[in-house]
């Protein structure tokens, strides 16, 4: 018994002094060297992006030759970067979504607080960041943020006798009945509002996302145990829970019997429609603005913050995030986490925003107000952005996608279309 309690000792040293040597003198994270050395980025941002932002920082540091970074496809991202991971050959860094932290989590390589405080970097980047934090370190450092805002037809607004965008989602009530366009066989022929429906709504999952964290709802939440569990059914029980709010506000412009009906299945997609000037507005994300431009670079549509809940406490929306992570299979940590803190520092973040239009992470360049008013909405947009933990984006889609047909359909009430779709989360996040 005592040699097996000795050589279980052992291990425990042998794998505390090889945790020591990432992170210390040789070359790790908490080494001496300021020379970053050979480090191999991946991420989907477009290589002439990245190009840029390298330029930037090669202007005041002569060892970032040997960083290189390599575009991939978003629609195989994923699998490429699993399977690379896993045979030994993946990236010193890559992009990390907010959307892929509880998937990938275990295969990044912590940043400990001794190298960046939590204060520091809470005081650093914006709150959607701190999707990141964990107890033992930080998961990456942001890198980009992608707001959900609202597009508006002016000339429909305009003609419609209407100066301003909607502050609040209840004014949808009036502006459908006001702006929607419909035949007397109640064929819509031009709508105000694409809510009710997912197929032909893009950002559908993300947009009642929003809705539910405006609400009051998070969706999934971290027990004090570290347990990641749903939240989808919580709430004040002398109260309509905020998710089942949220999806019935959501639901309500699809059902052909109401005065407000505005959307359904059968019209264009969302953002096609909207570019045709057949749609009032169109949730979308900044950087979809060069589409719609390049769709219709005729039409007259502007840039609003997303619509708020009236008399909420905090304004809210959701952003597509992603962060700078440290590959665990790594053999140049220390290098990587200099290359991430150049990457994600003032001159490369404001490079970054200048050749796109998203808006930047950190809260000293946002509180400098830009001179476009479209940049002016997506940097307001991203100081109110936030998100939530996802088992799996695919599956998520799939739950989402059936609260909301399965409400429309009336297969099932808003109650048990909740309920089920909060057991379904449970399961995928007890099994991952």
């Amino acid at each position: 018994m005592k040699s097996f309690q000795f050589i279980i000792l052992a291990v425990f040293i042998v794998l505390a002094v090889a945790g020591v040597i990432v992170f210390a003198g040789l070359g790790g994270i908490g080494g001496k060297s300021n020379k970053i050395g050979t480090v191999i980025i991946w991420g989907t941002v477009p290589r002439q992006v990245m190009d840029s932002v390298f330029a930037s920082i090669r202007e005041s540091r002569d060892d970032f030759g040997t960083v290189s970074y390599l575009e991939k496809n978003p629609a195989t991202f994923e699998r490429e970067l699993v399977e690379a991971l896993a045979a030994g050959r993946g990236p010193d860094l890559f992009l990390l979504s907010q959307d892929r932290i509880l998937e990938h989590g275990d295969k990044v390589l912590k940043i400990p607080y001794a190298n960046l405080s939590e204060r520091d970097f809470i005081d650093h980047y914006i709150s959607e960041g701190e999707l990141y934090l964990t107890g033992e370190g930080i998961l990456g450092l942001p890198f980009t943020i992608d707001p959900l805002v609202m597009y508006w037809n002016r000339r429909i607004f305009a003609d419609a006798g209407i100066a301003r965008p909607p502050e609040f989602w209840d004014l949808f009530f009036e502006l459908s009945q006001r702006i929607t366009r419909r035949n007397d066989t109640n064929t819509i022929l031009r709508a105000t509002v694409p809510l009710g429906e997912y197929v032909n709504v893009p950002n559908a999952k993300e947009t009642l996302s929003a809705l539910m964290l405006q609400a009051g709802s998070k969706i999934v939440e971290v027990e004090s145990d570290g347990r990641i569990t749903s939240a989808l059914g919580a709430g004040d029980a002398s109260q309509i829970p905020p998710a089942e709010a949220s999806l019935r506000f959501y639901t309500e412009f699809a059902d052909p019997t109401k005065i407000d009906y505005s959307w359904n299945r059968a019209l264009p997609v969302a953002r096609e429609a909207f570019a045709a000037g057949d749609l009032a507005v169109y949730f979308g994300f900044a950087s979809e603005l060069p589409v719609i431009r390049a769709a219709n670079p005729n039409l007259d549509f502007d840039v609003a913050l997303l619509p708020q809940i009236r008399d909420a406490q905090n304004k809210t929306t959701f952003g597509a995030m992603t962060a700078l992570a440290i590959s665990r299979g790594t053999t140049n940590a220390g290098g990587a986490f200099l290359t991430a803190m150049a990457l994600s520092d003032a001159a490369a973040l404001a490079s970054l925003s200048e050749v796109t239009v998203l808006p930047p992470v950190l809260r000293s360049l946002l509180s400098v107000p830009p001179r476009e008013p479209y940049r002016n909405t997506f940097y307001q947009s991203a100081l109110i952005s936030r998100g939530w933990l996802d088992p799996s984006p695919e599956k998520t889609e799939g739950i989402f996608r059936a609260m909301i047909e399965n409400t429309t359909s009336g297969k099932s009430r808003l109650r048990d279309a909740v309920s089920d779709a909060e057991q379904e989360l449970e399961n995928l996040l007890r099994g991952r």
